[in-house]
């Protein structure tokens, strides 16, 4: 679904332009007329290049279900929680900002937490429904563990685990569920399902959660980044605006799967090329 050569060009431009300071931005490099700006302006010509892939990719595609937009949103809100995390040591994560109060690990781990038990409740709700046997009562434990891929104790040490294997598993988790859940229908997203709550709220319910409880977090990691010293650089505020523009033109991507990848594949190239030429520059 997502094309892994674009978004390898984009995470090794930001691993590339991470750790460098406002001085370094600031060194002479040229983009065709403009020469002025120095390398601060490649992440600017990135970004043009990502949006005007996003209006591209609009254009060549089906029109999408309402599943697959609120699916594109949810990706977006992955897509910033991940660049907030970029360079982000083990040691930092685990660093609470104040007495009491969460580190990015335990914060990450509870979002982490709460997409299994969201998709749980999807997919019990998406079965029972497709098998014309739903009911409103609760999920059993046996089901939940099915449904999860993982027994209970995988859960829990997964979920207690270092942020890195939280991360890893959240990288293959994502796209997974994006790809399951982009073909729910616009008729299934009404119908009822069932979590800890009393109401059984409908299944477009439960798909707008993904995205609402992750800002919800990624505000709060936000905050507890700053507490600890890790407040963002200028260089990791652009990039975070280089991967919402990633987000974009990937969410044009869900449920496109016949779409030809001959312009994305030319944006990563361009990319690519470009951040060789200002490593080779930098080293």
């Amino acid at each position: 679904m997502f094309n892994s050569e674009l978004s390898r060009a984009i995470e090794n431009f930001a691993t590339l332009m991470l750790p460098l300071s406002e001085k370094d931005l600031e060194r002479e490099w040229k983009w065709k007329d403009h020469d002025e700006e120095g390398i601060r302006f490649a992440f600017f010509v990135t970004l043009q290049e990502l949006r005007h892939l996003t209006v591209t990719l609009s254009t060549l595609r089906p029109p999408q279900t309402s599943a697959q937009r609120i699916l594109g949103q949810y990706h977006a809100s992955y897509m910033d929680l991940q660049a907030a995390l970029l360079g982000l040591s083990q040691e930092d994560a685990d660093k609470p900002p104040a007495a009491g109060e969460w580190s990015v690990r335990e914060a990450y781990s509870h979002m982490l937490g709460a997409e299994i038990n969201f998709t749980i409740a999807v997919r019990y709700a998406l079965e029972q429904h497709r098998a014309g046997v739903w009911t409103n009562e609760r999920i059993s434990d046996e089901d939940e563990s099915r449904l999860a891929g993982m027994t209970e104790a995988e859960y829990q040490a997964l979920r207690k685990g270092p942020l890195r294997a939280m991360l890893a598993y959240h990288r293959t988790f994502h796209p997974e569920i994006i790809t399951e859940f982009s073909k729910i229908t616009n008729e299934e997203l009404n119908l009822p399902s069932t979590f800890w709550e009393e109401t059984r709220f409908p299944i477009k319910h439960r798909l707008h959660r993904y995205e609402a409880h992750l800002i919800q977090h990624t505000v709060q990691i936000d905050k507890t980044l700053v507490g600890i010293g890790q407040a963002p650089s200028e260089s990791k505020r652009l990039i975070r605006k280089i991967y919402a523009a990633l987000a974009e033109a990937e969410g044009m991507m869900i449920g496109a799967e016949k779409m030809d990848d001959a312009v994305i594949r030319a944006i990563a190239s361009s990319i690519a090329e470009r951040t060789r030429e200002i490593e080779a520059l930098i080293r």
